[in-house]
This record gives C-alpha cells, structure tokens and sequence, in this order.
C-alpha cells in the first residue's frame, strides 16, 4: 500500500514530534524518527520526497488545512514558531464544513429516525469553529434521494428504530386495509425494512405463529409493552427475505419457482443495467430481445414490478403466474374498452 494512502498518520508523527519543544529536530533526525514510528505502525517506508511533501501540505496554505506555523532555522531545524500550537487543536477545514452541509442535505434519508437533528446540531457545532457564517449561502445539494413528503408513518421511526435495538416488545394499535378500526396487538420489534417509499415493522404478533408486516401508515399508537418478555425473531431475517421481492413473504413459503420473463423494445437493455432481483440471470438474447430467469417466491410486489413493464415483457413460466398476470391484463384491457366505447 502506498504511503499515500496513510497521510494522517504521518501527519500525527511530525506534530508529536515537534510538540517535543525541549530538543532540536534537524530535518535527517526528525524524517528518520517520524519514518521509523510510520514504519512500526503500518509496515511502510517513508521516502524523503513523501516526507517533504507532508511538511508542506501542513504547513500555511498546504491542502490539509492545519496551517501548521512550522518554521525551520539552522541551528533548530524544525520546530512550532506559536509554542502551544498541535494539529490536535486545529479546528476543522471549511471544506470539511461543506462536506457536513452536504450530509445535513442529504439527512431526508434517515427522516424519523432522529438522525437528521443530531447531524443538523453537529454542523452548527462545527461551523462554530469554523467561523464560516460568513459564506454565501448554503453548498448546492449534488445528491437527491427519492423520498415521500410528510410520510404518514415516519413519527414512529425513531420509537421503533430504538426498540429493535432495546429488544422491547411493542403495544400497538393497527389498522389492517379495509377494517373499520384499528386493532390492539403485542409484538415484538425485529426489523424495520423499505419498500416502493413506504416503511414496514417486520415482528411477531401474540398469538401468531409466523412473522408479519406492520405498515408504518396503518399504525395508530404504539407504546413499550412492559411485562412482555422478549422472544428473539423465529426465522433468520436475511433468508426470509433473500426470494422476495418487497416484504410480502406467502405464507406457504417452501422453493422459490423460477420466473422466466422476456422482455423487448429495448427495456431487456433497462433490466439488464437495474436487475429486478439478486437472483437475475440471463438466459438468453436475440437482437433487442432479452430473456432472464429469476428464483422469487410469486407475492403482489412481483406482480407489480411485472406489471409496470406493460407490453414490454411477457412472462414465459411459471404457468400459473402467466396466467393470473394474464387475467389481470386482461380485466384493464375491458375497462379502457368500456371507456372507449362510451361506458363509464
């Protein structure tokens, strides 16, 4: 590994060695000792050129930012001209600032889980330091991450987040699709998992025998469960999961089956770059046409996502996938007939 890639360290080196006040640091004695250091910390060599090139990136103006005040003189060699200076007391870079800012942007991701408020009190902190209030504005946002505005269940994000990590079995109030009021339920917390923009509680019911999904939208209180006694997850999560597509796992489980599709116009070149799946294989390609294999259990997301390809794909096996997806094209194709023919 280069030496390049351990700047830091050696940097480290040098200030510990001109913070030693009390003796002389000729530039041969104080390369060969920061030299000797780096070499019992990381097994590198330091070369001269690599030695100098450090000085000068901590000194005023060097790309680190530390503005080291190190000067140098005949009879001292090298040594800190403000005597209680360290790079360990160096504030950070305004650049380091920017990179916070961009964070700070970027904090939508984590939305719920608390994580915005503690990144948005660290950069106050440090602009603090940095005495960059002074700058124009804030840095242009280079990254978007598709996210859902005000996401109805992304209040208890931060409660749940902290109870899967506590073990703390939940009291809940839910409200499956379709029911006329929510249900009380116990469950315990084992895993928070995305899909489509929407957040689900993956855990297990009272009463249940297997694992299911708590759609973050659909819950209306949730609280500790005291007296509850934990019960570590009965299935191992990243094998529930690896044969899905989405968070719907049926109920049989058993083999996943393998799901052939062909896809035309152009889209197999789509697929082929954004893979529908880890188990994506392709089997076949003639000119524009792709075909791909997929080994997914059959679950409402992989009609979906097979859906959305409209009359790009066609889905060559299994049988009765083809032909429920094919009832369901079907069903749409009479209601835009209706349409057209003046049915409402």
């Amino acid at each position: 590994m280069p030496t390049t890639k351990n700047p830091v360290a050696r940097y480290r080196l040098i200030d510990e060695c001109l913070q030693r006040r009390h003796r002389n640091w000729p530039a041969n004695e104080l390369r060969a000792t920061v030299a000797a250091k780096f070499f019992e910390l990381t097994g590198l060599k330091l070369s001269q050129r690599q030695f100098a090139q450090d000085l000068a990136d901590m000194r005023e103006g060097g790309s680190t930012g530390y503005n080291a005040p190190i000067g140098w003189s005949r009879e001292r060699g090298y040594y800190y001209t403000e005597p209680e200076y360290s790079i360990r007391n160096s504030p950070l870079v305004s650049d380091d600032a920017a990179v916070l800012r961009q964070a700070l942007a970027m904090r939508q991701q984590f939305q719920g889980l608390g994580l915005g408020d503690e990144l948005r009190d660290l950069v106050q902190r440090v602009e603090g330091h940095l005495q960059a209030q002074a700058e124009a504005g804030p840095a242009a946002q280079v990254i978007w991450f598709e996210q859902v505005p005000d996401y109805v269940g992304a209040q208890w994000l931060a409660l749940l987040y902290r109870a899967i990590q506590a073990r703390q079995p939940l009291a809940v109030r839910y409200r499956p699709f379709g029911a006329a009021e929510a249900l009380a339920a116990t469950v315990q917390p084992y895993l928070l998992k995305q899909y489509n923009h929407r957040w689900f509680l993956i855990g297990q019911g009272t009463g249940r025998a297997g694992l299911s999904n708590y759609a973050l939208d659909r819950l209306e209180a949730v609280q500790p469960a005291p007296g509850v006694a934990y019960l570590p997850p009965p299935a191992d999560l990243a094998s529930r999961f690896a044969h899905v597509i989405g968070v719907s796992v049926p109920a049989e489980g058993g083999e996943p089956p393998l799901v052939r599709l062909r896809f035309r116009a152009g889209r197999g070149q789509y697929v082929r770059t954004k893979p529908l799946h880890p188990s994506q294989q392709i089997v076949a390609e003639v000119g524009e046409i792709l075909e791909i294999t997929l080994q997914v259990l059959p679950t409402p997301e992989l009609e979906t996502v097979v859906l959305s390809f409209g009359d790009d794909v066609e889905i060559m096996e299994p049988v009765e996938l083809r032909a429920r997806l094919a009832t369901r094209l079907q069903a749409a194709a009479r209601q835009y007939s209706m349409v057209r023919d003046g049915v409402e």
